[in-house]
């Protein structure tokens, strides 16, 4: 490899190298999540690299693998982690893993997707890179579900698996040959236009395509998302109002009828309020509770331990001057027993909400508490209900007035009412946060942290205050940003599967499109240069000697004719010599035709062999031989030439069995003292020529004396042919 080229090798690796980084963090920004993007250029950038520079790319691979993940980390989390190394540094080799895999099939199937490759080499690519890209998306999943999965829920989210899986393979079949086009240096492409029309420019358009497309799937997804949030969020505000509604309707109607009575029945109460407990879960205990004053206390507890024999009241008064408000029925009894006989109105805050509502006439709630009969951590809170008795049942009019008779008291405990409601809707992704009187600390149901998120505004939130009973709650609705990546993951795997769906087509009929047109295009060029070898044959048998590849006897004249203009302009000389083989017909009758041939090959090698390459020797036909040579030569130099061409021909000639030694006859003209024209010429050195063998001499010069009109005419008709 020299300098240019090896330099040329080390820009691109670099330009790889950076276009795998750059990919990841550009098309990052338009995935919800990390590597799980339904298109993932970087699969197919590392596959383009390992083929283009072998196992020398895997180190690139592992790097930019290591940095994008690692930065992506420190970018979202502010820092790096021992866990965040590990994890990339895995998830790095699973790249590396898939891209030399892929790498070694295709070489084994033989696969090259810029060499023209057919229909079914562009299915093989295609299945190859498939089955491949499951690699680096089942080796990421696990890394990402063990070091940040919780423990004991540690499971594959497929969702996830399958979108890496598509990305990496639409990466792959998309960008590597866009990339191999780009990059690559066909030898037998001068030009690498066509390639980049043919491929490139089709690829990248597919590619921009595909990413347009899925930004505004995923926008409409987002968009669609906070829609149906919104649409969830309000009807899970009408369900909670209308639960909480019933629950203080159905306490309602029980004091509706306990203030109709004269006196409570324990069995009465018991049929009201039982069906009460079955319809409505929430309600863990709902009780009657009259209004006893102090000295009525003894005969009151001697009544009811006819029905319960270990009934006591309990609970001292908080002033000496209060009356007690005591629980006389309650049920379900089994789960409130302890409750029996409890002066509720011994409690600051339950006093506190009972006097408001004898004021305000209207059910009145408590803040949230623990109900004794639930599990620790589990809210409830009391609602009491006043019921008022009038003073003399007769009394209509509107002035009379009512008397205070107790309180129908319900127990009621928050999951239970709210859950029902709340799964709904999209409780799996959902998280609520409730709290009371306005207070964020004082908590009603669930996990304030979601406040924080709320006030950073990640997520999807959405709160409202509901009033009850003379209460106020504030409900908090978020999706955290972790479970609306995980929504938009799920939502895009229809977009994905159509999008590969899509993709394999187009890589289909794109490849196999530029295979056709490159074989149809190197057939072309392969009859292209059938042709020009045939034209240039053509042009060599027109005007070379078929037999000794010396020029012939047209190219010669047109040769002297050029030679002779030049001369004409320069008033220079030159000098033609016309040679011919002494006994050559004996030969050709004597050993036949073709070993006469063979003699005219090795006499032509011979004088080729001792002349100057500015001097032009040519075959006229037969034996006969000429040579023409330019810039005025002097006599000695015209003589040195000759001699040349005399001592080549000493040494004998193989033919066969027999050993040749020929002899030549040359005849010499000069113009333009010996003929002033092409004709004129030609004829002078061939009078010269015959006069030489006449004279059984080696060489003859024109003189004027050996001029006849018969040798001139002869020569004239015979150029005049040519």
């Amino acid at each position: 490899m020299n300098v240019e080229s090896h330099r040329l090798s080390k820009s691109k690796y670099l330009l790889c190298f950076l276009l795998y980084i750059g990919s990841a963090c550009v098309f990052a920004i338009f995935s919800p999540q990390a590597q799980i993007v339904s298109l993932w250029p970087p699969a197919g950038v590392a596959l383009a690299g390992c083929l283009l520079f072998g196992f020398r790319f895997l180190p690139a691979i592992f790097a930019g693998s290591l940095l994008f993940n690692s930065g992506s980390a420190i970018w979202h989390e502010g820092a790096l982690s021992i866990t965040v190394v590990q994890a990339s540094a895995l998830i790095a080799v699973g790249s590396i893993t898939q891209a030399w895999v892929n790498v070694r099939l295709l070489q084994y199937f033989r696969i090259n997707i810029l060499d023209a490759p057919s229909y079914a080499q562009v299915s093989v690519f295609i299945l190859i890179a498939l089955g491949c890209c499951l690699i680096s998306a089942a080796i990421g999943n696990v890394v990402l579900t063990y070091f940040y999965g919780e423990v004991g829920q540690r499971q594959i989210d497929w969702s996830n698996l399958l979108t890496w899986w598509g990305g990496d393979f639409l990466g792959v079949i998309l960008v590597a040959p866009l990339l191999l086009g780009l990059l690559s240096r066909q030898p037998d492409k001068s030009h690498p236009k066509p390639l980049l029309k043919s491929l490139t420019l089709p690829l990248f358009i597919i590619i921009a395509a595909f990413q347009l497309a899925q930004q505004y799937f995923g926008d409409s997804i987002v968009t669609k998302m906070e829609n149906d949030f919104t649409l969830k969020a309000e009807a899970l505000e009408n369900n909670f109002k209308r639960d909480m509604d019933s629950y203080t309707h159905a306490l309602d109607q029980l004091t509706v009828w306990v203030a109709q009575q004269e006196d409570v029945s324990k069995d009465e109460f018991l049929t009201h309020s039982r069906q009460l407990i079955a319809d409505l879960p929430g309600i863990k205990g709902i009780s009657w509770n009259p209004l006893i004053k102090s000295d009525e206390v003894a005969a009151f507890e001697h009544d009811m331990q006819q029905d319960y024999p270990d009934f006591k009241v309990k609970g001292k008064p908080l002033l000496p001057t209060d009356p007690l408000v005591v629980v006389k029925y309650i049920q379900p009894l089994e789960s409130n027993r302890e409750a029996l006989g409890f002066n509720v109105y011994s409690n600051p805050a339950r006093k506190k909400s009972m006097q408001m509502a004898k004021a305000l006439r209207v059910d009145t709630a408590t803040d949230i508490i623990q109900l004794v009969q639930l599990e620790q951590n589990d809210p409830g809170f009391l609602v009491f209900s006043p019921v008022f008795k009038s003073v003399d049942p007769a009394d209509d009019s509107i002035d009379g007035y009512e008397s205070l008779k107790g309180f129908v008291v319900g127990g009621f405990q928050v999951s239970a009412i709210l859950d029902p409601s709340f799964q709904l809707g999209v409780q799996k992704y959902m998280e609520l946060y409730i709290y009371e009187n306005g207070n964020p600390a004082e908590k009603v149901y669930g996990d304030a942290s979601i406040l924080t998120a709320i006030e950073a505004d990640e997520g999807l939130h959405h709160q409202f205050v509901m009033r009850y009973a003379q209460h106020e709650w504030t409900f908090n609705l978020n999706v955290p940003k972790s479970a609306i990546t995980a929504l938009q993951v799920n939502d895009m795997l229809g977009f994905l599967a159509v999008q590969v769906l899509f993709g394999v087509l187009a890589v289909l009929i794109t490849l196999s499109a530029f295979g056709y047109h490159e074989r149809l295009s190197r057939l072309v060029d392969s009859r292209t240069d059938e042709l020009k070898r045939v034209n240039d044959q053509l042009h060599h048998y027109a005007f070379y000697d078929a037999l000794t590849g010396l020029p012939n006897r047209r190219l010669f004249l047109d040769r002297l004719k050029q030679a002779l203009m030049l001369c004409q302009r320069n008033h220079s000389e030159l000098a033609l010599l016309y040679m011919d083989l002494n006994g050559f017909k004996f030969v050709n009758d004597s050993f036949g035709h073709e070993q006469g041939d063979q003699l005219l090959i090795e006499v032509s090698r011979r004088f080729d062999a001792v002349l100057r390459h500015s001097d032009t020797l040519a075959r006229l036909g037969g034996d006969e031989f000429t040579l023409l040579l330019a810039d005025s030569p002097k006599q000695n130099d015209i003589m040195s030439i000759v001699n040349k061409l005399t001592e080549c021909l000493k040494e004998p000639i193989i033919l066969g069995d027999t050993s040749l030694v020929i002899e030549n006859s040359i005849g010499v003209a000069v113009f333009p003292r010996d003929g002033a024209t092409l004709v004129e010429l030609m004829a002078a050195a061939d009078t010269a020529m015959y006069a030489a063998k006449k004279q059984s001499n080696t060489v003859c010069f024109y003189t004027d004396r050996l001029k006849t009109t018969a040798s001139f005419t002869a020569m004239h008709e015979d150029v005049s042919k040519v």
